[in-house]
């Protein structure tokens, strides 16, 4: 079967699928969180406070919504949280204009500019307020980045029905939800996808151009340009050839974005890595040894930290079933992997975008459930370990929708561990 999108046009029926997964399952969490939203109480809430009969005990009660008419509805205002503040405020008046060496409260640096510079861009054509353009774009972005993890699946030897059991575990992992709302998971997932598409299709100029830009997207940008770099390097071979000039080009154009990004950094706070220097100064992000914080919470495990930053609970058990997956993986693969380089280079780069949440925060596992959610070789190694053992697969669908459901609940009533 032919794979290439660019050699036949995609079959209208697979758009539509997408389109109808997308849709439906933005429609149920969307359900969850109103559901969540009134039956729960919000984070900063006080449960009502209700006096008994004389002699009877008191309690704190949760005062629940009778009629169907007073019951919390979602607005606009549900659904920005958090860093998409940061990225709104980007895109609506540009980064904060503090000076490195100056007393600041946390500026906004830590973020890369190309999903607000997409907000403002949109802005200019669509005047409509600048969280519905995030939202819009978030959508369409996912949509698109699903077409390619199709079509990488077929890239990858699996069939039409394996491919769609990869977008369903990627759209029930359990921070699905921000695949929709103002961030940038969805913009990333789709320059990744379009980077391991075209580089396995030899397509270098169109994949480092998506690798290029996801470096201006999140820090670990830079993982897909060493994808792409290593596959034309395990494709083309070691033998010099004129076209290594032109694929050198390429990998210096691709630092073009992040060179103008950490220019502007220069221009607005007087230091070029004011990105990297901030993460530690005000965002409690400090580079240390991997998974310190995943074997500190095998030494003493925690339900909740006391901000409400980090259930870790639910931050262990996801990452530990998620951490099987690879390991299993290479267990039962490492000799194909040995054999055929480009499998070991798939794998590297899997590992790589969950080595990279675990390495950031010394103490806490704080964020790692949504950071781990752009790693696709995890989607596609599932469903290719539970090819003969469906119980499995649906053991991990269980899982991921179950934690869904909270992470959408938690979401929607402002609780900080889902961040």
């Amino acid at each position: 079967m032919k794979t290439e999108m660019n050699k036949r046009q995609i079959p209208v029926r697979i758009i539509f699928s997408i389109v109808l997964l997308v849709l439906i399952s933005r429609a149920l969490l969307l359900f969850t969180g109103y559901l969540g939203m009134n039956l729960f109480s919000q984070f900063s809430a006080v449960p009502t406070y209700q006096q008994h009969a004389p002699g009877s005990l008191s309690e704190w009660t949760l005062k629940l919504p009778q009629e169907l008419t007073s019951t919390k509805k979602l607005e606009l205002e549900d659904f920005i949280k958090f860093d998409t503040y940061s990225y709104l405020k980007i895109a609506a008046e540009g980064y904060d204009q503090y000076r490195m060496g100056e007393a600041h409260t946390a500026a906004n640096w830590v973020f890369f500019p190309l999903y607000p510079l997409l907000i403002y861009l949109v802005g200019k054509v669509l005047w409509i307020n600048p969280a519905i353009i995030g939202m819009i774009l978030s959508n369409l972005c996912l949509i698109a980045a699903f077409v390619y993890m199709y079509f990488i699946a077929l890239q990858r030897g699996l069939n039409e029905r394996q491919a769609r059991a990869v977008l369903l575990l990627a759209i029930c992992y359990p921070a699905s939800l921000y695949y929709s709302v103002p961030y940038t998971e969805s913009l990333f997932l789709l320059l990744s996808a379009a980077s391991i598409y075209y580089a396995g299709n030899k397509q270098y100029a169109w994949a480092f151009i998506a690798a290029s830009l996801s470096t201006v997207t999140r820090v670990p940008g830079f993982v897909n340009l060493f994808f792409v770099i290593g596959t034309i390097g395990l494709n083309e071979g070691l033998k010099w050839s004129w076209r290594y000039v032109k694929w050198g080009a390429y990998s210096l154009l691709s630092l073009v974005p992040m060179g103008i990004f950490l220019l502007h950094m220069k221009i607005v706070s007087g230091d070029a890595l004011a990105p990297f220097h901030e993460q530690s100064l005000h965002w409690f992000r400090y580079t240390t040894q991997p998974f310190k914080n995943y074997i500190g919470y095998l030494q003493q495990p925690y339900f909740n930290t006391s901000d409400g930053w980090d259930n870790g609970f639910i931050a262990f058990t996801l990452s530990t079933a998620l951490f099987l997956v690879f390991i299993v993986y290479f267990i039962m693969h490492v000799k194909r992997m040995l054999r055929e380089r480009h499998e070991l280079l798939f794998f590297v780069y899997g590992v790589l975008l969950i080595v990279i949440p675990f390495s950031s925060q010394p103490l806490f596992l704080v964020s790692v459930v949504r950071y781990m959610m752009v790693s696709l070789p995890l989607y596609y190694y599932i469903v290719t370990l539970t090819s003969k053992w469906e119980s499995a697969r649906l053991f991990y669908i269980m899982l991921f929708m179950i934690l869904q459901v909270i992470m959408t609940i938690g979401y929607f009533n402002g609780y900080y561990f889902v961040i």
